[in-house]
C-alpha cells in the first residue's frame, strides 16, 4: 500500500454572482474530495430549503448521472476539506473507516489566549436541544479527544494545528471554550465573541484529510489552504505583534 503525494486545492474564485461555494480538490469515480466555504451547509436541514454542499454537489454531478452521498460533515461556519462518496460501495467503506476514527483529520483553529506548546484535551460531551448544542458533562457523556500542536503566538490569539481522535458535532469548540479558549468569532458556544468584527464566524478550517482509499486501498491525502479571512486576519494580528514589539524595544 502506497500513499499518494498531498493534494492541494486552488482557492476558489468565489467572488462572482455564480461562482460556486465550494473548491473541488480531487475527484475520480467513487469519490469527491472538496474544499467548502464558510457559511454553506454540508448537508440539507430537514423542512429547510437553505442551500448546502450536498445538493450542489447532486447538481454537478448530473451529467456523471451520480449524486453525492454522505460520508461525513463539518461545521456550517466551518470551512474546509469534506469528503462525498459516489457511488454506495465506496461509502459503506469510508464511513466504516470515520465510524472507527481512522481518518487523520487536522484543523487549524484561532483560539483565545496561549493553551500551551502542545497538548491533550479530554471531555465528555452531550448534545443538548436547548440551542442544539454540546454541554460539557461527567462520564455520562461521550468522550471527546483532541490533540493541539501551537503553530504561532499572535499577541492574544494562539494559530494551532488540531487533531481530532473522535469526531463529535462541534467537539473543537465547545472543548477549547470549555478549556477556557474559545475559538475566535464563535459566537454560538462564546457569547463574549459577538464583538468581534474582523472574523464573521468561527476561526476554524479543515485543512488536511487523510483516508484510505476505498476501492484502490492506498493511502490518500488532501490539503486545503487557509481561507482568505483567516488569512487575512493573521496577516492583521502578526502586523499588531510586531508595532507591540518594536514599542516595547
Amino acid at each position: 500500500m502506497t500513499q499518494d503525494r498531498k493534494k492541494r486545492g486552488r482557492p476558489a474564485n468565489r467572488t462572482g454572482k455564480n461562482q460556486r461555494p465550494f473548491n473541488i480538490v480531487f475527484e475520480d469515480s467513487h469519490l469527491i474530495v472538496v474544499d467548502k466555504q464558510a457559511g454553506l451547509l454540508t448537508v440539507p436541514i430537514p423542512d429547510k430549503h437553505s442551500r448546502n454542499l450536498k445538493e450542489l454537489l447532486d447538481s454537478y454531478l448530473v451529467s456523471q448521472k451520480r449524486r453525492a452521498m454522505v460520508v461525513h460533515r463539518i461545521d456550517r461556519y466551518t470551512s474546509g476539506l469534506v469528503v462525498f462518496a459516489k457511488n454506495a460501495k465506496a461509502r459503506e467503506l469510508l464511513v466504516e473507516q470515520f465510524r472507527a476514527h481512522t481518518p487523520e483529520r487536522i484543523y487549524l483553529a484561532l483560539v483565545r489566549g496561549n493553551p500551551g506548546k502542545e497538548g491533550t484535551l479530554k471531555h465528555y460531551l452531550k448534545l443538548v436541544q436547548d440551542g442544539f448544542r454540546q454541554v460539557v458533562v461527567g462520564r455520562d457523556g461521550t468522550l471527546a479527544v483532541t490533540h493541539f500542536k501551537m503553530i504561532e503566538e499572535l499577541g492574544d490569539v494562539s494559530l494551532l494545528e488540531v487533531r481530532l481522535d473522535t469526531g463529535l458535532k462541534n467537539q473543537i469548540r465547545v472543548q477549547f471554550g470549555a478549556a477556557g479558549h474559545p475559538l475566535v468569532g464563535d459566537r454560538h458556544y462564546s457569547p463574549a465573541e459577538a464583538h468581534e468584527v474582523l472574523l464573521k464566524r468561527q476561526a476554524l478550517h479543515s485543512h488536511r484529510l487523510s483516508f484510505f482509499h476505498p476501492i484502490k486501498n492506498r493511502k490518500v491525502t488532501f490539503e486545503a489552504p487557509l481561507p482568505h479571512d483567516m488569512e487575512k486576519l493573521v496577516a492583521r494580528l502578526r502586523r499588531v505583534r510586531e508595532k507591540s514589539r518594536i514599542s516595547s524595544d
